[in-house]
């Protein structure tokens, strides 16, 4: 496709086309086959909502009844019933980006730091594209993860970022959603970070209409920084319930409508098509996502060597105390992703961004990457450990791409730190892509090359407990050894003393710690064997231990360890009166 330079991509399924004019004449005189095998089941849920990334790469979708064998160089990519495809112009690579039983999806859309949502137009349902956007074996699908907001109203065919200095502050980066039955308009919606994930709260719309044929279905920011959205103008609306030949059905009527401010200036459009490389990588400055986007669109049309050498030397020469030096970066990262050149250096520096937004960003650049980045796993297993959590998030979805059991330690990094629902939806997710292979490893006895605590818990916890007593003995199988079920007390006072060695603690404080931990998983078989083992301390011992006897006997959960506090409090006493 770069060597096609300037035209336009149709969907006629099950194709999709290259058309170029190349005498100025608005007919097609280039005609070229880029992809073959999008359904046409049916008509209303064929290929949609086409949008090209930061990454470079196109996106498109297509609802339920739909069963799409995509021909690649790889092999054939097959879906059923709703997806998002993601197809890479530069290696033809096409995949399943958003595997999930969708009823109709239409709109999606880019945020200025390469967040996306995706919209199932049918029900007007929103989603935030990281959830479920990991990968799953054809033909599993996603389950439903949680909603960007709540709609009020239905169905969607169509969304839109709305940044335009053209438009007040408080309009930049919201939402906009269109509407074609319950409200006939384009609604808006403020969207906050929250958690790992965003929410969406509803202000007040774009535009509304009385008029029962009104059906805004597609918008855009223009260059000028107004709004442009297209009316459908149709009364009929629906399946089959019209038929096809329905003389309701109007082929006549449509609009196009413009959305200006009235008391705020229009902005001068810039200067793109045919623009010096020097001067498109200033616009990649510009507040308006719109231009950006046309910008590297024309950039992705460009030689790519003199395109990357350009951006490097234009990174190297900016402003470091810029307030969106980060988001500059980040620019020329997504540049070397679109022209399919690796930078292993800039991604690095752009994942200790202070910002956590790029951070975010380049996590999802070194998902696409990772096969190419040496040892990039071990970066993915710090992203996890990331304070934020959306770096998090973006970490967990990465892993799901890895086709080694060692991925499985980045989601359960990511389970002993602060959680919310999101990360919780996605890491389950991870985990059931990552399971065979972990699964796999552990049953034909090959190691697993983990590196933290909780990545070692978790393998030892689905050991066999005769492949657990094989071990080298180390901190996390001290650890599994006092929690595991069926072990002998002389097993268990093994790794009582071992633990106790590891971390230059008494046997005493470390067994009251096991026993607390136990009742707080309430496993009371285990429990049980901790106890005998308390018995064998005599009064001095545990009077070393007295408050954490005192909590036990009077805050423990289970009814036996709260029995054995108050005997070991007695013991320490010597006496039962206080």
């Amino acid at each position: 496709l770069e060597e096609q330079q300037v035209g336009v991509l149709v969907a006629m399924a099950p194709d999709l086309l290259f058309l170029k004019d190349t005498d100025g004449d608005d007919v097609a005189d280039v005609r070229t086959h880029v992809l073959h095998g999008i359904d046409t089941a049916d008509t209303h849920h064929t290929a949609n909502s086409f949008l090209i990334g930061p990454d470079g790469a196109l996106y498109f979708q297509e609802g339920t009844f739909h069963m799409s064998q995509i021909e690649t160089p790889r092999g054939v990519e097959r879906n059923t019933n709703g997806c998002v495809w993601r197809f890479d112009p530069r290696t033809w690579d096409v995949q399943r980006y958003v595997a999930f039983n969708f009823a109709n999806p239409h709109g999606h859309v880019f945020t200025r730091w390469g967040q996306d949502f995706v919209h199932d137009g049918t029900g007007a349902v929103p989603y935030h594209a990281t959830l479920f956007s990991g990968h799953v074996e054809f033909p599993d699908k996603h389950r439903q993860p949680p909603v960007l907001y709540n709609q009020r109203t239905r169905p969607c065919p169509g969304t839109e970022i709305l940044s335009s200095r053209h438009f007040p502050e408080k309009n930049q980066g919201n939402l906009l959603v269109a509407n074609v039955i319950g409200v006939q308009g384009i609604l808006q919606y403020e969207i906050d970070e929250q958690d790992s994930s965003f929410a969406g709260t509803e202000v007040e719309p774009i535009v509304t209409s009385t008029d029962p044929n009104f059906r805004p279905t597609d918008m855009e920011i223009a260059p000028d920084g107004s709004l442009y959205f297209v009316d459908w103008q149709n009364p009929i609306i629906g399946h089959l319930q019209h038929h096809i030949r329905d003389p309701e059905r109007d082929k006549t009527h449509g609009r196009i409508y413009r959305v200006t401010y009235p008391s705020r200036p229009l902005l001068t459009p810039a200067r793109i098509a045919g623009a010096a490389i020097a001067d498109l990588l200033e616009l990649l400055k510009s507040p308006e996502d719109r231009v950006r986007y046309r910008t590297r669109i024309e950039l992705s049309g460009r030689d790519s060597s003199e395109v990357i050498a350009a951006a490097r030397k234009w990174l190297a020469n900016l402003d470091r105390d810029d307030p969106d030096y980060e988001h500059h970066r980040l620019e020329v990262l997504w540049l070397h992703q679109q022209h399919n050149v690796v930078n292993e250096q800039l991604l690095r520096e752009v994942l200790q961004s202070p910002d956590h937004r790029a951070r975010a960003a380049a996590t999802r650049v070194l998902c696409y990457w990772h096969d190419r980045i040496p040892h990039s796993i071990d970066l993915l297993r710090k992203l996890a450990a990331d304070e934020n959590s959306q770096v998090r998030l973006q970490a967990v979805r990465a892993a799901s791409f890895y086709r080694i059991p060692e991925a499985v330690e980045v989601p359960v990094i990511t389970s002993e730190l602060p959680d919310d629902r999101y990360i919780s939806f996605l890491r389950e997710e991870t985990m059931r892509t990552l399971e065979p292979y972990w699964t796999e490893a552990l049953a034909a006895g090959r190691k697993i090359n983990v590196t933290s605590e909780a990545g070692m818990r978790f393998l030892l916890r689905r050991m066999s407990t005769e492949d657990l007593l094989q071990m080298p003995r180390d901190r996390a199988v001290y650890l599994e050894m006092l929690s595991r079920e069926g072990l002998r007390d002389e097993q268990r006072q093994e790794a009582l003393i071992g633990l106790a060695r590891e971390e230059d603690r008494s046997e005493l404080h470390v067994l009251v710690d096991a026993i607390n931990s136990l009742d707080d998983q309430q496993k009371q078989s285990v429990a049980i064997d901790l106890v005998r083992l308390l018995t064998s301390f005599d009064a001095r011992d545990l009077a070393a231990v007295r408050p954490d006897l005192e909590n036990m006997a009077t805050s423990a959960t289970l009814g036996l360890v709260r029995e054995v506090g108050y005997v070991a409090l007695a013991a320490a006493d010597g006496s039962i009166d206080p």
